[in-house]
This record gives C-alpha cells, sequence and structure tokens, in this order.
C-alpha cells in the first residue's frame, strides 16, 4: 500500500539523471486521475514547486564535539597562538568533578623555560587566542587539572610549534633564472642536454650556465642583489627594533624610507649641489638610532555564566543561545567607555525571573609610547553607556 507519510518511509538513495526527478512522481500503478488539460499551456507546463526536503538532502547535525580529547596549537602571528581543543561536555565535567575547585586549565609552556601562560576554561570554551608576544619561540600547550594533592593530570597535549620570526630574513641568496615564457621546458631540456652534472635540478643547471655565459638563444637578466653591507646599512637606518615591533614588509620598510627622506629634505638635513638629492643618501649619512622603547597593552572582557537548559536568556535584551547543559560565555573586546549590561533568565513556564547587571567602566591613560596590544576580530560588548 503507497503512503505518502515521508517520515514513515525507507530513506531513497541518491540517484542522479532523470530518476532523481522520477523518484517524487507518482507511480504508474498508484491510482492517480490524469492530469486535466489547461487553457493556457505555459501555465499547465509550470511544475508546482516542492518544498519538501528530500530524504538524502539532510545528513544529519554535526555533533558539538566527538570527544576525541585532542588539542591543537598554531601560530597565528609572531605574537599570537591559537589553541583549539576537542572535549566534550561529559568529559569536561567528569574531569571537573575531580578537579581541584573543579577547575580545568590550559597552559603553555616554553619547553625548557617553563610554564608562560594559564588559563581557566570552561566546557563551553573550544579554542583561545593567546598573545605570547615570542617571535621565534617554540611552544607546547596542554589542558587538564591539578588535584587536591598538587598534581596536574593532562587531558590532552599539543605538539610542539614556533612562532614565526619578525625581522629581516638574513637569508640573501636568492637567485634568479631567465625562463622564457616563449620556450618550452622541453626546448630548454634540449637546448642544455648533456650539460647538467649528476643530481643538479634544471634551474640550477640553467642558473649556471648564465653565470658562465654559456651561449644561450635567449638574453640573460638577472637583478643584481644589493651587497651584504648595504643591507646592514638599511637596517642600522630604519632600525631593527622598529622592524621588530611594526612587524613591517618590504612594502612597508620603504614607506618608512620615503618619509623619514622626505623629513630631512624639508628640514635641511640633506641637500645636493645640484638641488636634487639622491635616493642613496641616507645609507651615506650618519644618524642616531632611535631608542624604539614601547609598552603595548589591552582588555578583553568574558561573560559567562549558567541556568536552566530550557530558560531564555537574553543579554542587554539580545536572546542567547544556551549550551545543552544550560552555560553560556561571550568573549568581547573592551575598549574604553562605560557598560552596563543587564542579564535576565527566564524560566521555560514564564513563572520565574532572574535578572543581574553587570557594570564595567574603561579609562585608559597612557604616558610614553604606548600602544593597543592586538586582540583577535571580536565585537564590543553590549549596553554601552552613550
Amino acid at each position: 500500500m503507497a503512503t505518502n507519510n515521508e517520515s514513515t518511509s525507507p530513506a531513497k538513495p541518491l540517484r542522479f539523471g532523470p530518476e532523481v526527478n522520477a523518484e517524487s512522481s507518482p507511480s504508474p500503478s498508484m491510482d492517480v486521475p490524469p492530469p486535466s488539460v489547461e487553457a493556457n499551456p505555459l501555465k499547465a507546463a509550470t511544475p508546482e514547486p516542492n518544498h519538501a526536503v528530500p530524504a538524502y538532502e539532510f545528513l544529519g547535525y554535526l555533533p558539538d564535539s566527538y570527544g576525541t580529547q585532542k588539542l591543537f596549537l598554531a601560530a597565528r602571528d609572531p605574537n599570537i597562538i591559537f589553541a583549539y581543543w576537542d572535549l566534550s561536555p561529559v568529559q569536561y565535567q567528569e574531569a571537573a568533578r575531580v578537579a581541584k575547585d573543579g577547575k580545568i586549565f590550559l597552559e603553555v609552556y616554553v619547553p625548557g623555560e617553563g610554564r608562560v601562560q594559564q588559563v581557566h576554561v570552561w566546557d563551553s570554551h573550544k579554542n583561545w587566542y593567546l598573545q605570547v608576544n615570542r617571535p621565534d619561540t617554540a611552544f607546547v600547550a596542554q589542558l587538564g587539572y591539578y588535584t587536591n594533592e598538587g598534581a596536574f593530570v593532562t587531558l590532552a597535549r599539543s605538539a610542539e610549534i614556533r612562532t614565526p620570526r619578525d625581522t629581516l630574513s638574513p637569508n640573501t641568496d636568492a637567485k634568479f633564472v631567465t625562463i622564457p615564457f616563449t620556450i618550452t621546458f622541453r626546448e630548454i631540456l634540449q637546448m642544455i642536454a648533456g650539460m647538467g652534472l649528476p643530481g643538479e635540478e634544471l634551474v640550477d643547471t640553467l642558473l649556471r650556465l648564465q653565470d658562465s655565459d654559456t651561449p644561450l638563444p635567449f638574453q640573460k637578466r638577472r637583478p643584481h642583489p644589493a651587497p651584504q653591507e648595504k643591507n646592514g646599512d638599511l637596517i642600522d637606518y630604519v632600525g631593527d627594533e622598529e622592524v621588530r615591533r611594526r612587524m613591517v614588509g618590504s612594502f612597508e620598510i620603504t614607506e618608512i624610507l620615503r618619509k623619514r627622506f622626505e623629513t630631512a629634505l624639508s628640514s635641511g638635513q640633506w641637500s645636493s649641489s645640484a638641488g636634487v638629492s639622491s635616493l642613496s643618501s641616507p645609507f651615506g649619512a650618519s644618524f642616531g638610532r632611535e631608542r624604539g622603547f614601547h609598552m603595548h597593552v589591552n582588555a578583553e572582557l568574558i561573560i559567562y555564566g549558567g541556568t536552566e537548559p530550557n530558560a531564555r536568556l537574553r543579554i542587554d535584551g539580545h536572546d542567547v543561545k544556551l549550551s545543552k547543559d544550560g552555560t553560556f560565555s561571550y568573549h568581547f573586546v573592551l575598549p574604553d567607555g562605560q557598560f552596563h549590561i543587564p542579564i535576565e533568565a527566564t524560566s521555560a513556564d514564564k513563572v520565574e525571573t532572574r535578572s543581574a547587571l553587570l557594570s564595567f567602566l574603561r579609562l585608559t591613560d597612557t604616558a610614553g609610547d604606548v600602544r593597543q596590544t592586538g586582540q583577535p576580530k571580536m565585537d564590543e560588548p553590549f549596553g554601552r553607556v552613550r
């Protein structure tokens, strides 16, 4: 007996071709009246939209956690590392039940040096950014808890990672080889056949032949890298500390030089007999190096708590989705300003209400060269007082 109740029918496999549409059409054996003839043939040829989702289109929801208890660590940049882990709420609660004060910690270590950061994490947390400010440094992280006896029990441990450098690369051995786009690699191989050394790659063979002025059917055109002493002059002039703390690249270095050069010209520090200054004059002059001493500081705000899983929670009038166990957590940046953040929980039957008002005030006053520490992109808290 045929039925239109899709929820009781077995799921049908994914098909390709005309059969996909045929699955939603009635079988010839079914008692279906013939379609009526419409006066407008175009209207009759237009099928009615089918809003029902086929069984093969919905594969189910992804779980909040797979419970693998794995911890991963990655360097976002020379100063910030990112940790993320897979710990199910059940695994978290079991560990918190035997932990001292019920706390689970994310700890970051520098091998051979010791712990550099410790963060208390909740079961709703799955990742964390950590400001380490240690370029070209190895780090390893672990997730776990302390027992009442003071021993640390490791739930997960990451592999060792290293933050990237934030200085100019000392490698000046870049190789440039002319390979015209009008000549194929097959033709180049035929040109240099028998000239390669054992184990030598094509680009190395071609570079060696061009440097030795071996006759080739195309002209050698290679830029000449600046001598090492000129690179040293560049770093001395720009300032290694300036490059380090600003994390600049080649384009930014050019802009720094241009601005300093224009400032020096306008102040009369540099001049030439012809009235036109040479671009090489900054590197031949002797100037005092800037100290570059600085500090950076910033603040973030984490709001967390919990209520009944079926309750309605609102923060400053915004509905907040609760975890399966009723907990919640929100991570914000905290800029200068005053914030009044009302939090309200209402029972599922709308009979009882619990509320709290969190007030925050940040006023930043600096002296000297103080900047804002870099932060991941986040919203600011609700409830700013204008």
